[in-house]
């Protein structure tokens, strides 16, 4: 028994030490571009909103609203390559009716443009959803699930085309689903990494934190790799 704990204290810590941290949100956003994809009407004057650090973790806040509005907060420094997953811890914390969550695209996005990219995103009732775009066909909505406790979301490529979206609950990861992005379109997916908001009301919606890419997870590993994440967030908490 010994000797099996060793074996998978080892492997937690390979797995752990490959795992490349983007952002734990200690500093600030100048990496980032905020682009709003969508302006639901054309309304005028547009929402007042912000990305900002709260408590060492992202949230988006909107201070007045007018209408309908989705935004990407992306960057281009780091990429979703094949065999890679994205991930963002998550902590329920927002008012209103707002969605945040992952976004992978390809390139930072154009204004009030809405293409090419995935998301996997929460509710503010604490469902579970993903969308996105091949090209400018917009994929049907996908999930809806409840999850008692998510520690995580992510975004994992399996193929140049194919991507998985989901969340770990504890450490179980549930694929919610698959996403194919048309060959004439795949090339520039995943060079753009970050977050998606959906904004509905005046309010706050959040929290995200520690933006980390890792290699995707064996069947038989994922709840261990999981752990390892949730090991990561604690030892983060710990050290703040």
């Amino acid at each position: 028994m010994k000797k099996l704990s060793l074996i998978m204290s080892a492997c937690l810590m390979g797995m752990i030490a490959q795992a490349q941290l983007i952002d734990n949100f200690s500093g600030n956003l100048s990496a980032y571009t905020a682009t709003r994809i969508l302006n639901n009407g054309n309304h005028s004057p547009a929402n007042t909103y912000s990305w900002e650090i709260n408590g060492g973790a992202l949230r988006l806040n909107t201070t007045a609203y007018v209408g309908i509005e989705q935004f990407a907060l992306t960057r281009t420094d780091f990429s979703l390559g094949v065999g890679s997953e994205l991930t963002a811890t998550f902590s329920a914390g927002y008012t209103g009716t707002q969605d945040i969550g992952l976004y992978v695209g390809a390139g930072t996005p154009t204004a009030d443009v809405r293409q090419n990219y995935v998301n996997v995103y929460v509710r503010n009732n604490g469902q579970i959803f993903s969308r996105g775009f091949n090209g400018t066909t917009e994929f049907a909505l996908s999930g809806g699930a409840t999850p008692a406790s998510i520690v995580s979301l992510f975004i994992a490529r399996t193929s140049i085309d194919t991507f998985e979206l989901g969340y770990y609950d504890n450490a179980t990861r549930n694929l919610l689903t698959t996403r194919t992005i048309a060959s004439g379109n795949a090339a520039g997916i995943g060079s753009a990494i970050g977050f998606y908001g959906d904004v509905r009301a005046v309010g706050l919606v959040g929290n995200l934190d520690n933006l980390t890419l890792t290699p995707i997870p064996e069947p038989a590993s994922g709840a261990v790799l999981g752990v390892g994440a949730l090991v990561l967030v604690l030892a983060r908490r710990r050290v703040r």
